[in-house]
């Protein structure tokens, strides 16, 4: 019996807007007891509206991992990188003479909003609001606030050199990884949204065999890999399909199937 469902937003539940099918298919869910939890790569404030939008009364995982909130929209997890990691980070950036910073433009999530040195508003992955501070690569003390780091890269070239430089010089604490086919993330070491949803699972006393998930993109490969009732979008990459157990065309078809699944049982 699926109990919960933890859906990625942007390219998945959130395509220019969430469809009036989706919604009414949360409905559905939430009305068959299923519970309906988000799992995103987007900051606190870009996720709070949907939240509400959608009056879920459930998680909310965000910054693909690296917090978690529960139904009163209370953080009881948080998995940020260290100042010693964030230095390295920059310093590490800093030395790569094959990009452009104003194009190749690195980013933070920090404190729940998007903060970056420069102008990055070429970059699409960066559309939804951020905030420009040029000290944010200057501090020393970053108060345990950065949940990751990113650098948004639209020459799948570079981005694979970015990923290999930063992964040897940055160490075993960190993990490195193409979150998107133009975006390069940097969190701690076992943070991911599969983590998250373990954590979760256990503070609700539920296995994995009792959840689902739907996703689209190379972040979300973690949580349908390891999920036996896992949904791909259809136009997802070859890579994030073969992750999964079902392919679907909206959320709205894999609940659907959810709720058959259920019945069945």
């Amino acid at each position: 019996m699926i109990k919960n469902i933890f859906c990625d937003l942007d390219g998945t539940l959130y395509r220019d807007g969430i469809s009036d099918k989706d919604k009414q298919a949360i409905r559905d869910a939430k009305e068959a007891g299923i519970k309906f939890n988000i799992a995103t790569g987007r900051v606190i404030d870009h996720s709070l509206s949907i939240m509400e939008d959608l009056n879920l009364d459930s998680y909310l995982i965000v910054e693909n991992g690296s917090y978690i909130y529960d139904n009163k929209m209370e953080c009881f997890y948080r998995g940020v990188l260290s100042d010693l990691s964030i230095n390295k980070i920059i310093e590490t950036y800093n030395k790569f003479d094959f990009i452009d910073p104003k194009e190749e433009v690195i980013y933070f999530k920090y404190d729940g909003k998007v903060i970056m040195p420069e102008d990055g508003s070429k970059a699409e992955y960066l559309s939804r609001g951020f905030s420009i501070d040029p000290t944010i690569v200057t501090r020393q003390v970053y108060e345990s606030k950065v949940g990751n780091i990113g650098v948004v890269c639209t020459d799948p070239e570079k981005l694979a050199k970015m990923i290999g430089e930063f992964s040897l010089a940055l160490g075993p604490d960190v993990e490195v990884y193409a979150s998107s086919e133009t975006t390069l993330n940097i969190v701690p070491r076992g943070i991911s949204k599969f983590d998250a949803i373990k954590l979760v699972c256990k503070r609700e006393g539920i296995s994995l065999e009792e959840i689902s998930t739907i996703g689209d993109s190379a972040n979300d490969i973690s949580m349908l890999k390891n999920v036996r009732y896992s949904f791909a979008m259809e136009n997802s990459s070859p890579a994030v399909k073969s992750s999964a157990s079902f392919e679907t065309p909206s959320v709205a078809d894999a609940i659907k199937m959810i709720i058959d699944l259920n019945a069945q049982e």
